[in-house]
Parts: C-alpha cells; structure tokens; sequence
C-alpha cells in the first residue's frame, strides 16, 4: 500500500506533528486521486469549521438510565441541528475516559459524546454477557434514549468492532464511520485469543490483577514512549475501571464472549458511510499491518497513521487526531455529500 506522507501545522493550541501518512482506497467512485493531508488545517479554516474559537472546555460528566442500567457518558461542545453528533465507543478494559484528551481538543462547534459501555468505568457492571450482540444492542437503546437519530460513530479498537456491527445493522443512522486501531479480524486478536479460551482462569487472572501490572502492561504494549501524565492518566481510568470483584467480572466476560468471537471480515464490504481509519504506527496491541486488510474490504475508506504513537492515538496525539478527523468531516466531495 502506498502511504504518502505530508506535513501537519501547529495550529489554534493543537500540538505540531511532522507528519501524517495516509492514502485513499478509491472505490465505487469515491475518490478517483490520492488523499493529501498537507494542507488540512487550510481546509479546516476553509470550511469555517475552525473559527478563531476556543478548544471545548472541560467535558461534562453526565448519567443517563439505560434498560435499567446507569449509564455514564462524556459529553462535549454545542448541539447544533446542521451538524452531526459524534457518539465515540471505547475499547476493550476502557471507558469513555479514553476520549477525554481528543474531547479536549476538538473546537467547541463539535458535540461529542463518549460513553462508558456497560461494565465499563463509572456505567453499571450487570450481571450480563457482555458479547458483541449485548453491547451492539445496548448501543442502540442509548441512542434511542439520548435522541441521537443520525451521527457520526466513532470505534476505538473493540469499540470499533461494535461500531462496525451497528453501522451494518442501522446504516441509516451513521453518517460516517471512524475506526480508531480497530479489532475485529479474524486472526487479529493474537496472543490474546489464548488467553480468552482459557475459561475459568481468565476470572481468576483478573480478580488478582493489580494496579502495579496494570502500569507494566499499558507502559510497554499500548501506549508508545508515553508522556507520564499520559501513562498516568491511562494507568487511573484503566484501574478504576477493572480493579474490584464488579469490574474484574466484567472485564473477564468481555475477555471470553469477545475476543475471537463476531469477526467483521465479512461485514465490511456491507459498510455504506465512509470511513476513516486511523492506526497509531508502533501499535503493538493491533501492529498497523492490519490497517491495509480494513481499509481494503471497506467500500468506501482511507488510512490514517499516526507517527510515533501506540494504541491510543486519541490519547496519546490528540491535537493530531482532532486533525485528521476534523479534515474528514469537513470533505464534502465523500459519497452522500
């Protein structure tokens, strides 16, 4: 796959990159030349989707009651009738907490929700299955309850899975789709589709987990060469989130109803919004090698990677990531524009 790489400005508070590498997958007529991202931020100002405006403030944190369930959820930015609301889903041990920095720095004429799926964060941990079907359908009833009829969905990693399964099953409700290191393979889960197979000793790995591993294993697998408060950062919501018997029974759950389970090879080529997808270039949970067999089944997407960052680009580069999603928001020449 040819990766074209382009500079990134500074601009308006946002951290400078160097470089973003990307391509355009042209099909069924989409694009017909090759994405260039040099001058994103002159297309942003362009499309006045960057005014001269501050960065959102601090995100709220909010609750909503969900088929009996708390639900807690992030939310950012001015609801506007023009513009779509963007509703991101976390990832496998997450919660919306990951989307905070990316929430941060989005301009304040984005509305941005981030919610904790079930069993994750400050949301309630049921006793449920916790397998893609359960979250899909979850989603679903959060949509309805919060009145959100047509968005953009944002998917990072196992988030991305879900979101592959609902844009699929409710096309008429995603406007466009944004994978961020997105899980979903068959084969993609690793090392990781052991552990998921090894039943009862999942639930007892996780009830003896400790803050101390947790540190260990976000420091040398998912995030790359991390600032400290970013590790932090990460290292607080992730063992916020799975320390404790309610959390530690979610998490193993997840771990055996979803890892390997629910592929997506086979529903990407029924994808109808254009899709972004962004991968962080030293991923070492979800290597980027796996970005050309997403972008290639998608009927309609282009690649974003992000240099020198791991698992987490909207965590560990957010001023780049508000970027490149900013840039592909405001592309009016995608199908549907």
């Amino acid at each position: 796959m040819d990766l074209g790489a382009a500079g990134v400005c500074s601009f308006g508070g946002v951290e400078d990159e160097s470089r973003v590498h990307a391509t355009t997958i042209p099909r069924r007529g989409w694009y017909t030349e090759r994405v260039k991202w040099s001058d994103i931020a002159g297309v942003i100002l362009l499309c006045g989707l960057f005014r001269g405006e501050a960065l959102t403030a601090e995100p709220l944190s909010r609750f909503v009651e969900v088929d009996g369930i708390s639900i807690h959820y992030l939310e950012s930015g001015r609801a506007a009738a023009e513009d779509p609301t963007l509703l991101m889903v976390h990832g496998y041990c997450g919660s919306g907490e990951d989307f905070r920095p990316l929430l941060q720095a989005l301009p304040d004429s984005f509305h941005s929700i981030a919610v904790d799926l079930p069993g994750g964060g400050f949301s309630g941990k049921p006793d449920a299955p916790y397998d893609c079907d359960y979250f899909v359908a979850f989603l679903r009833s959060f949509c309805v309850r919060m009145g959100l009829r047509s968005f953009v969905l944002v998917g990072h990693s196992m988030g991305g899975q879900i979101a592959i399964h609902y844009a699929t099953r409710w096309p008429e409700a995603v406007q466009r789709l944004v994978l961020i290191s997105p899980y979903g393979l068959a084969g993609e889960e690793g090392g990781m589709g052991t552990l998921a197979r090894l039943g009862p000793l999942v639930d007892i790995g996780y009830a003896l987990n400790t803050r101390l591993f947790i540190q260990w294993a976000i420091q040398i697998n998912v995030l790359y060469r991390p600032a400290p408060e970013t590790l932090r950062a990460v290292v607080d919501s992730t063992a916020a989130n799975i320390l404790g018997c309610e959390g530690a029974r979610a998490v193993s759950r997840v771990t055996r109803a979803v890892i390997g389970h629910d592929q997506v090879d086979a529903l990407l080529p029924a994808v109808s919004a254009d899709t972004l997808v962004i991968w962080g270039d030293h991923d070492r949970v979800l290597p980027p090698q796996w970005a050309s067999a997403f972008v290639t089944r998608l009927p309609a997407a282009r690649l974003a990677l992000i240099p020198d960052t791991g698992h987490m680009p909207m965590t560990e580069r957010p001023g780049l990531t508000a970027i490149v999603l900013m840039g592909f928001l405001s592309d009016r020449r995608a199908v549907g524009d």
